[in-house]
């Protein structure tokens, strides 16, 4: 699950913070169905969504043991300095 990489306006602002992401978790682990919830802005959204297109999560399993899909929030965190 690599982080998502900082945009140059957001290097430039010296952006710290959090962006949420509402996303479904399929049965081959894949996310579907993201959704901005918080955005920070300069331009980071598109960047968030594009790397959250090459994660890959555990699904979950319901109380018959079987994997379902899950609709969960995912917080993305941007530090200066962490490497991205």
């Amino acid at each position: 699950m690599p982080p998502p990489p900082y945009t140059k306006e957001a290097r430039k602002a010296k952006y710290e913070g959090i962006a949420v992401v509402e996303a479904i978790i399929e049965l081959d682990g894949r996310l579907s169905n993201m959704r901005i919830v918080k955005s920070p802005g300069l331009g980071l959204d598109e960047s968030v969504l594009q790397t959250l297109k090459k994660w890959r999560c555990t699904p979950a399993k319901g109380p018959d043991g079987k994997f379902k899909r899950t609709s969960i929030p995912f917080e993305v965190t941007f530090r200066l300095g962490s490497g991205h």
